[in-house]
């Protein structure tokens, strides 16, 4: 869980910070990796999808509070928890709606569903998003500060100078400046069913996203995302 290449906690809104982990491969690609960590209403920390930081992040994240939740919202981001569940043994491990067998030993305070618990209702609201054949994903809406929070379902990424092939597996997968990756839209096979949980998903007060890779925005975020997701209506 120790690394010190990654950049510490950010600011992002009224009780949210947000922090980047070790890029990832993806075929010719280098992707950003992040976590993001919510302050609720009695002091404690919830934290998404956590990643390898810094000694000198773990410190400025104990010193807003204490972690009380680890949260893993789809099956990609379970390896994630272990690691950290040594430095917060306390803490409550949330795992997806599905889980596989090689995940079963982490012992799971529970797994997420569209209800939130009883620890996090008073702060966030969920939603298990399904329609794809592989996998589900949770997503998250933080009121306070008006924050959608997503992970893979939707992702955002810039060009980068000099990475040529990395900006065409971007483009490719329809993740280039943002969009559902490929591989997402092409396993919806539900399609009904998607359309059911995004119109909840978008019938929430939220103005600003954080995803788990790439950019993120402060404004305007609802219209990022219906376009993002206007594919599903075809």
């Amino acid at each position: 869980m120790m690394r010190s290449d990654v950049d510490g906690l950010e600011s992002f809104a009224e009780d949210i910070w947000i922090a980047n982990g070790p890029r990832v491969r993806f075929v010719a690609a280098s992707l950003p990796t992040r976590m993001i960590v919510v302050k609720l209403g009695d002091g404690s920390l919830w934290i998404n999808s956590p990643v390898a930081v810094s000694g000198e992040t773990l410190n400025q994240i104990e010193s807003i509070g204490p972690v009380r939740y680890l949260v893993a919202p789809t099956t990609l981001h379970v390896w994630r928890i272990e690691p950290w569940r040594k430095r917060f043994p306390d803490a409550q491990l949330w795992g997806p709606p599905k889980i596989s067998r090689r995940s079963s030993h982490i012992g799971f305070t529970g797994l997420l569903q569209s209800l939130a618990p009883a620890g996090w209702v008073g702060d966030l609201e969920q939603l298990v998003f399904k329609g794809n054949f592989f996998m589900e994903e949770v997503e998250f809406l933080h009121r306070k500060s008006r924050t959608l929070i997503l992970t893979d379902f939707l992702q955002n990424y810039h060009p980068e100078e000099g990475d040529f092939a990395g900006n065409v597996i971007k483009k490719i997968g329809g993740v280039l400046n943002g969009g559902v990756p490929l591989d997402v839209r092409l396993s919806f096979t539900d399609r009904q069913l998607g359309r059911e949980i995004l119109a909840k998903l978008l019938s929430w007060d939220f103005d600003k996203l954080i995803v788990a890779h790439g950019s993120c925005l402060k404004h305007d975020a609802k219209a990022f995302v219906e376009n993002a997701f206007r594919w599903l209506s075809r």
